[in-house]
């Protein structure tokens, strides 16, 4: 067995189904012993029950005989019995006054163990099948008259051998039945391990990717099938909040991006007809309308990246030549702030589809964010790792040495407008970097991930592979 497997086993060992059935198996087992015994016990005491009373209705017909007939009638009588070879019949000692062996098929000394009222239990080798066996007796002593007495003895190894066959079933079916018991309940809890594990990945494939896309579980079948639709209805109401509010966002940019146009035009006019002193005072504002204008264009852009649909050209980006014109653009900045700033890349060419504009934004937003929260004396990596499998992505990695994000921020610096504490929030920008590339990534199939970079922070943007022969 793999570690794989192994760590997978003792997963099922550990579930809640699984320990459920062992619980169930447990309790179904020790009732079913309890029952069992109780019926054995009910069934042992009525069949001595019956045997005592025969024993004593044995010993009054004896009497009788003996008081009609005499010994001679009772030897008589014990000789029928004898000879009518009856599976079950009595076994006979008759006793004189003085203690000796006057008839009957019992031994005159044998040991015994003496009980009340004249009953007695004795142990007798008897000749079965060509050898000699112990057997148990329930005997009883009775008086038949001038000092005679008759011991009337009947053997219950028939229902002592029946007694060690049923526990011996009955444990043998036991054991078996928790066996069973476990296997089945190891393959059921397994069964819905995988069912719940397909459940979590169907939604993480949908969170991931499409969050318009629903769970199909027409190939399942009951509580899985109740419970994909109530997470089928609360991606319904997720989904239609989300659209609520990017609709909000995006209503907002687009009903303010015009007016706040013409503000811009008229705040240009004003600064032309203002004198050289004032026109400073103008272009700030001036500046705040260019920086409002580019984060509602943005917003918009990431709307409409975000609507559900995917690159669907067929047009080959080469990701190496993409790269290295955006930190070619933004060598100069990094200068300005002695930020070294490095581009490490195979000479292989790294293929995908998708539209080179739109890639240039990604890579040009990370890096952007990166010289900005890297010190002065910094430095910035930027690196490629080319696939050669359809089965694994393009990786670049943007890493910087700035104060870095922690972990429970990564899964929320994607939301727009989001920043993480005043050490960031301190830098100009709108919110908006990440969330833009994940956008552009996500639009081309591909995703982006943090890491830390010790210090600093590892961006990690995952792009499709594509072949030269398409």
């Amino acid at each position: 067995m793999s570690e794989l497997q192994a760590g997978q086993f003792r997963q099922v060992l550990r579930s809640l189904t699984f320990r459920y059935g062992v619980k169930y198996l447990l309790v179904l087992t020790a009732t079913v012993l309890v029952l069992t015994l109780l019926l054995y016990g009910l069934y042992s005491y009525r069949y001595f029950n019956e045997l005592s009373s025969s024993i004593v209705d044995e010993q009054e017909t004896l009497q009788l005989v003996y008081n009609g007939e005499g010994l001679a009638g009772v030897f008589q009588y014990m000789k029928d019995q004898r000879d009518a070879h009856l599976l079950d019949r009595f076994h006979y000692l008759i006793v004189d006054g003085a203690g000796k062996r006057v008839g009957g098929d019992l031994p005159e000394a044998t040991n015994y163990r003496m009980f009340d009222d004249g009953w007695f239990y004795l142990e007798l080798g008897l000749l079965q099948w060509g050898e000699s066996v112990d057997v148990d007796f329930l005997a009883r002593m009775a008086d038949l008259g001038d000092g005679n007495r008759a011991i009337v003895a009947r053997d219950y190894q028939s229902v002592v051998f029946s007694g060690r066959l049923v526990f011996v079933t009955l444990a043998q079916a036991m054991l078996m039945t928790i066996v069973l018991g476990l296997i089945g309940g190891y393959l059921a809890a397994k069964r819905s391990m995988e069912r719940v594990e397909w459940l979590g990945r169907e939604m993480s494939r949908i969170i991931r990717g499409d969050p318009s896309q629903r769970l199909d579980a027409s190939a399942e079948s009951g509580e899985v099938v109740t419970l994909a639709r109530l997470m089928n209805g609360m991606l319904d109401q997720t989904e239609s909040l989300m659209q609520g509010i990017r609709g909000i966002s995006d209503n907002i940019a687009h009903d303010l991006r015009t007016p706040l146009g013409r503000l811009r035009n008229q705040l240009v006019r004003l600064r032309d007809s203002l004198p050289g002193d004032r026109q400073q005072e103008v272009d700030g504002l001036i500046g705040e309308c260019d920086h409002l204008l580019q984060s509602f264009n943005a917003v918009l852009r990431i709307s409409s990246l975000e609507s559900g649909s995917f690159y669907s050209g067929k047009r080959q980006v080469n990701l190496g030549r993409v790269l290295r014109d955006a930190v070619e653009l933004y060598e100069p900045l990094a200068q300005e702030k002695n930020i070294n700033l490095n581009l490490v890349q195979p000479e292989q060419e790294a293929l995908t589809r998708g539209d080179v504009d739109l890639l240039f934004q990604l890579f040009a937003n990370v890096i952007d964010n990166a010289i900005k929260y890297t010190p002065r004396e910094g430095s910035v990596e930027v690196s490629l790792a080319v696939s050669h499998a359809e089965d694994r992505p393009h990786s670049v990695v943007i890493a910087d040495t700035g104060p870095g994000i922690s972990a429970e921020h990564w899964k929320d610096v994607f939301r727009r407008f989001y920043r993480v504490d005043p050490s960031r929030s301190a830098q100009p920008g709108h919110g908006l970097g990440l969330s833009m590339a994940q956008a552009v990534a996500h639009y081309h199939g591909g995703s982006v991930d943090l890491r830390d970079n010790q210090p600093g922070l590892r961006v990690v943007i995952n792009l499709p592979y594509s072949s030269t022969e398409r």
